[in-house]
């Protein structure tokens, strides 16, 4: 009697899914934001703490946080040595109890340029203290 192979029944997965599900990598990094939305006739502000930052989007650490779907202007205070940085156009994508996250669908090649910049500091910083690799070979 043939005994089936012990991996016949699992389904294949993307090389890559199995590190992590993100398109782009994401370092941890603290700094304050304020954010703006109007959803219908309602104008809604607020002030929070970026947890974390990618090239694609951010996660927020906000007890009250925006509808899913709605489209908000973002100012992150990147500590930098510039004037908080302005994204328009962000949407927010996930929403938690004390958190939501939000991809930026549109940036300019200078905002891009300069996320780019504050992860790719981070992520020197982050792989001294955890000793992981940092990008993922696909």
């Amino acid at each position: 009697m043939k005994l089936p192979h012990p991996l016949s029944g699992v389904k294949k997965q993307e090389s890559h899914s199995l590190l992590d599900q993100r398109y782009a990598e994401r370092v941890s990094m603290w700094c304050r934001i304020s954010y703006s939305s109007q959803v219908g006739a309602r104008i809604i502000t607020g002030e929070a703490t970026l947890k974390d930052l990618s090239k694609t989007g951010c996660k927020i650490l906000s007890a009250a946080p925006c509808p899913l779907g709605s489209t908000l202007t973002l100012f992150l205070d990147l500590k930098d040595g510039q004037d908080p940085m302005c994204l328009t156009d962000v949407i927010v994508s996930r929403i938690s109890r004390d958190s939501f996250a939000v991809r930026f669908p549109k940036l300019s090649t200078e905002e891009r340029r300069r996320l780019q910049e504050m992860i790719l500091k981070h992520i020197r910083l982050s792989s001294l203290e955890d000793r992981r690799a940092a990008f993922r070979i696909v």
